[in-house]
């Protein structure tokens, strides 16, 4: 936020920091340095690369409306980002708005390095603590200035650095210092000192004065620097040591200054800082530097100042810049906040470059790199720092598939829907080697075992072996495939290669390697051992010289001439192995599926899934070691690039903890419970639990699994859900168990929390002996008491069994009456559900919680009758059915059929946001249960929930839900809908 002129000022991390006193600076050596400077050369930083992978928080992921200032993250993995209407922090993937006092802006924020988190804007300036209980509080610091008669400051408090001494921080007119030892201090600014100071090194602070330049600020007193007239004009928007010396960042560029002056050094900053103005900075961890500017464009620096990257992160300008735990990069600006790696080992070509089709291979060529899509696309050379963006060729035609590449130093091969071309070097455009002829395209180029000098070509109706003659490619030798789908094609000798059929069984080709001529076609069935699934066929794939067949669940492997049943090298998560592919290079051994990706180092023993991609179903197709170095992996509608020279830092530890427990009491009020595990906690009796799950990291994609022996000794299912509620505990000893995992990948450290629940008097040891003392007496006596009257009691007996017996067919036919079942779906009934509505409102009356009712009905089932009939109509219902039921947790929870296609959850204990989460994941897996028996429906779905009070009739809330349904089908169904404020108030106003 750059209201009211003011900016955030942050110690900016570097190695090897060290303060600067008294203006006595070390000679540098500038003939060394410049000689440095010509003769660096930093792999790390190719030059073909893409976009650094991004994740965008905008305003309606935000909780609190734009403007956006500051941000910072603390050691355990919490971010905290300034907005105008407090501090927004992210915890665990979880935002939340923390309102300071008055409700007042935040203009700066500061994570000082002993983990105390400062806050600055309009009349505040304070310090936020983590309470035990996991809550946040806000202590006000102004007060320490109130000593020696003088009021507490008033005004609008920003730039907070962190110096040995303590945190400085400013208002327009006054320089504040809360020192370490808990003092206070205060001065009035200089004249003329610019918006914002740096601290440098541990005691160091700088500014720039009008007129003067920089200057070090001395007890709130400016010294001018040596040279400090170079920055008379300019303005400064970072200061780090460096050698013997100063390195500045002004908006003119870099400059280098020690004891003998400022030298202003010719960089690339010159051309990138006069195009984009630079407002914020920060030094990496690899030496590096990043830069925000006004238009919102982000610069980063190599270590010896070379620009290697610029890019927009998103629009608006940027604000600030903060580190996390596990190595990501985040931006502030006026869009919201970002999260990516500088530098990043992964990088990504998109839409933003040109690509808008899907992507079928990729290749290395001729000094760039080419991709086929509709048509073939060659990446024209990008600007210093930026990405390229890539264009078609003059002789491709953009209406025809290109499906495959192959870069060669004889040129380049293209299989396309026409058959087969090549580029050959120097050539003005392709020449064909196969074709043109429709049907009869291309999809696969594979160098060949025996040498670069010959590649199989693989299409539909044909299959070709391509050999080097005087240096040019040519067709040496064409047969008919005779394969349904080729799926998976793999060299297991120089003269064999192996390929999967998607409809059922292998197929194995033997060749003369010299001349390409088929010597010999087998195909691999049942006979040999390999039973396929009638639907996915049979795929192959080759790892760690193992040919494997995959069919569905069924995993067979290759061993003589026949397959065997086998097991599958581990891979974290992996869900569908039927797509799995490989792939062994020099940087390690890969394999993906359309959705997972995963790598093994060469001196690791396991495989690790990496999280590469923003989408769900990436798409993942084809990946290669190219020629310039750098790893390609084709997905759907990107190409993603990974650089070996970028060192990919293991991962911190990750560690499952409770974010919040909440303590339910049978009588009085909720409140929080501590959230530090080492202790019991003792519980009242008859308490119940609110649990929300965390984990210390940035990763999107996480999910938990609990369990709590002695209430429910299994483990529930990995989900992502992070709520739990135990409505009512047993008295007893429990430690609650926590494990949580990104998903598919690396688990963290379970967490294990104690606690004992007190027993009500009556269910104490004593009290329960006493008890069963004085039933035994009373079962005694009244054995005693029925032998005596049983003689004269016979009678009357005969004539309340008879009377007892017209009571108990009566009974049988109310019973009929009241059938709680519904017959077609074999889930409660309408009147089980109104039953269910009555308990619920009235428990839920009485412990004060909220009612969710949850009310369905799935869209346009006539038409679905009147398109499969009524079996298949009633058959549809049963499915919905099972999932609503499912759906069920506890025993005050009931899932009915309200009648026709409606169906109905009771949710007592439910505030609106979970029950909205429980009807979303209702919706989605009805949408997914149906689609997987070929049938795809969806459902509409409304949301109510209110706190039940008395005189109010429960079926006010069904007629709510009612309305939200109708609501949602009205939207456009396979929706979840809440009921709005003027729904709820028919509730509330109901007699």
């Amino acid at each position: 936020m750059r209201s009211p002129g003011a900016t955030s000022s942050r110690r900016a991390p570097g190695p090897g920091a060290r303060g600067h006193g008294g203006g006595r600076w070390r000679r540098l050596p500038w003939a060394l340095f410049g000689l440095w400077l010509a003769l660096q050369a930093h792999p790390a930083f190719p030059q073909a690369h893409g976009l650094p992978l991004m994740r965008h928080f905008a305003a309606g992921d935000l909780p609190a409306a734009p403007s956006y200032s500051d941000v910072v993250v603390d050691a355990q993995g919490t971010l905290y980002a300034g907005s105008k209407e407090g501090v927004m922090v992210l915890r665990s993937g979880t935002w939340e708005l923390f309102e300071l006092p008055r409700k007042a802006a935040v203009f700066s924020l500061l994570m000082a390095t002993d983990g105390r988190l400062y806050v600055g804007g309009p009349g505040v300036l304070g310090e936020l603590h983590r309470e035990d209980d996991g809550s946040l509080r806000f202590e006000d610091l102004l007060a320490r200035f109130s000593g020696g008669g003088q009021a507490p400051p008033a005004g609008e408090f920003y730039g907070l650095v962190e110096t040995a001494r303590g945190v400085y921080f400013r208002d327009a007119a006054t320089l504040f210092l809360l020192e370490r030892g808990g003092g206070a201090w205060r001065h009035p600014l200089p004249r003329g000192l610019g918006q914002r100071f740096f601290a440098v090194g541990d005691d160091a602070l700088y500014g720039r004065i009008d007129g003067i330049g920089l200057c070090r600020i001395e007890d709130g007193v400016p010294v001018a620097v040596p040279g400090a007239e170079a920055f008379v004009r300019s303005r400064i928007t970072g200061i780090w040591p460096h050698a013997d010396g100063l390195l500045i960042a002004s908006d003119e560029g870099f400059h280098l200054g020690d004891a003998h002056g400022v030298r202003r050094l010719s960089t690339d900053a010159d051309a990138a800082f006069a195009a984009h103005t630079p407002y914020s900075s920060l030094r990496l961890a690899d030496g590096s530097l990043a830069f925000g500017g006004y238009d919102g464009t982000l610069m980063r620096f190599s270590p010896d100042l070379r620009l290697v990257d610029r890019f927009v992160p998103a629009p608006g300008g940027l604000d600030g810049f903060a580190m996390d735990r596990e190595g990501g990069l985040w931006t502030v600006g006026e869009a919201g906040l970002t999260r990516l790696r500088l530098p990043s080992p992964w990088t990504v070509y998109d839409r933003r470059h040109g690509l808008e089709n899907r992507l079928f291979d990729s290749a290395w060529y001729d000094g760039a790199l080419w991709v086929a899509t509709l048509g073939v696309l060659r990446a024209e050379p990008a600007r210093q720092g930026g990405a390229p963006r890539f264009a078609p060729q003059p002789w491709t035609d953009t209406e025809l598939e290109a499906f495959a590449l192959e870069g060669t130093a004889a040129g380049l091969l293209i299989g396309d829907r026409l058959g087969l071309m090549v580029l050959d070097p120097g050539a003005d455009r392709p020449r064909r080697l196969l074709g043109p002829q429709r049907y009869a395209g291309i999809h696969t180029l594979v160098r060949s075992a025996s040498g670069p000098e010959q590649v199989l070509a693989l299409g539909g109706r044909e299959a070709a072996w391509l050999v080097l003659r005087e240096g040019r490619w040519q067709v040496g030798a064409r047969w008919e495939p005779l394969i349904g789908e080729p799926s998976g094609l793999h060299w297991t000798a120089p003269e064999e290669v192996w390929i999967g059929d998607a409809r059922g069984g292998a197929h194995r080709w033997r060749f003369d390697p010299a001349t390409g001529e088929l010597r010999e076609r087998r195909h691999f069935g049942p006979a040999q051992g390999l039973a396929a699934d009638p639907e996915l066929g049979t795929h192959l794939f080759r790892m760690e010289g193992v040919l494997y067949a995959v069919s569905g669940a069924r995993v067979q492997r290759l061993e003589g001439e026949r397959f065997v049943a086998a097991e599958l090298p581990v891979l974290p998560g992996l869900r569908r192995p039927w797509e799995l592919e490989s792939a062994d290079t020099a940087i390690g051994s890969f394999a993906w599926t359309s959705r997972q990706l995963w790598r093994r180092r060469a001196t690791e023993g396991e495989f690790r899934l990496l999280h590469v991609s923003a989408s769900r179903v990436p798409g993942y197709a084809a990946l290669k070691l190219q020629g310039d170095g750098q790893l390609r992996l084709v997905a759907r509608d990107s190409l993603l690039q990974f650089d070996p020279g970028i060192e990919d830092l293991p991962p911190p530890p990750l560690l499952a903890r409770l974010d919040r427990i909440r303590l339910h009491p049978p009588d009085r009020a909720s409140s929080l419970l501590p959230l530090a595990p080492g202790q019991v906690q003792v519980l009242p009796p008859g308490s119940g639990l609110g649990l929300r799950f965390g984990l210390a990291t940035m990763e999107p994609d996480v999910e938990f699994r609990f369990r709590m022996p002695g209430y429910n000794d299994a483990w529930s299912g990995w989900d992502d859900n992070r709520e739990l509620g135990y409505r009512r505990l047993p008295p007893g000893d429990y430690t609650f168990q926590l494990q949580a995992r990104i998903r598919g990948g690396r688990e963290a450290e379970p967490l294990h929390y104690r606690l004992r629940v007190a027993p009500f008097w009556y269910e104490r040891g004593w009290v329960r002996a006493l008890f069963w003392i004085a039933g035994l007496l009373a079962v005694v006596l009244a054995a005693w008491l029925r032998n005596r009257r049983t003689n004269a009691r016979n009678r009357e007996l005969e004539r309340k069994i008879a009377e007892r017996t017209m009571e108990l067919e009566a009974a049988n036919r109310r019973l009929t009456e009241l059938a709680i079942v519904d017959g077609l779906t074999g889930i409660a009934n309408r009147h089980a559900m109104e039953r269910a509505l009555e308990r619920g409102w009235q428990r839920c009356r009485e412990r004060g919680e909220p009612l969710a009712v949850v009310m369905s009905d799935v869209d346009r089932f006539k038409e679905f009758n009147d398109s499969h009939g009524h079996r298949a109509g009633d058959e549809q219902l049963r499915r919905v059915a099972r999932v609503f039921d499912a759906e069920v947790v506890g025993i005050d929870e009931v899932a009915a059929r309200y009648g026709g296609e409606e169906f109905v959850l009771i949710l007592p204990g439910l505030a609106l946001e979970a029950a909205m989460a429980r009807a979303e994941r209702v919706r989605r897996r009805v949408e997914r249960v149906t689609a997987e028996a070929g049938l795809p429906s969806s459902i509409s779905l409304g949301v109510a929930v209110t706190v039940p009070v008395a005189g109010i009739d429960p079926a006010m809330l069904m007629h709510c839900a009612d309305q939200a349904l109708y609501r949602a089908k009205r939207n456009g169904r396979n929706r979840v809908q809440a009921a709005s404020d003027e729904d709820m108030s028919a509730l509330s106003g109901a007699p």
